[in-house]
């Protein structure tokens, strides 16, 4: 009792857990200030609805129009991306926040849902970024990245 008393006390983090259930919706975004817009791919599973991809790129870029197309994928890509999210620990970024306040600095995030209700949020900005939050986005955009080619290559 007095452990977990001091435990509380002393303000250890508790462990995250990995999140139950299915992966309904991932996503990771790019923000860049000055007219550059935003980009992002994400994933929408919801229960009941076949799974698609959506690319979005330029959003308010005042240089380019915005791009954007949509793509029905399987349940093997669905469950391959959870399988990545879990193995990359990404739920224990959930509620990173750094912001350097870098003037042109790009913002970057990393968002999911579950059908448990159980959602993650990282967002940062900055030189100075946790490790693991740098790998976990660039091993998300890589996973996007075969349907981000085919907007890409049409623009």
């Amino acid at each position: 009792m007095a452990g977990a008393l001091m435990t509380a006390t002393c303000g250890f983090a508790q462990e995250k857990k990995a999140p139950e259930g299915r992966l309904i919706y991932c996503s990771y975004a790019c923000s860049r200030p000055a007219g550059l817009g935003k980009d992002y791919c994400e994933l929408i599973a919801d229960i009941g609805t076949s799974p698609q991809v959506v690319v979005s790129l330029y959003n308010n870029n005042r240089f380019k129009e915005k791009v954007q197309r949509t793509f029905e994928v399987t349940e093997q890509d669905v469950e391959q991306l959870q399988q990545l999210l879990t193995k990359l620990k990404v739920y224990e970024l959930d509620g990173y926040k750094h912001d350097e306040k870098l003037d042109g600095g790009a913002t970057y995030r990393i968002y999911q849902e579950y059908a448990s209700g159980e959602k993650i949020n990282a967002v940062w900005s900055g030189h100075k970024i946790k490790p693991e939050a740098k790998a976990a986005y660039y091993r998300i955009e890589l996973f996007f990245e075969p349907w981000r080619s085919k907007v890409e290559t049409h623009d």
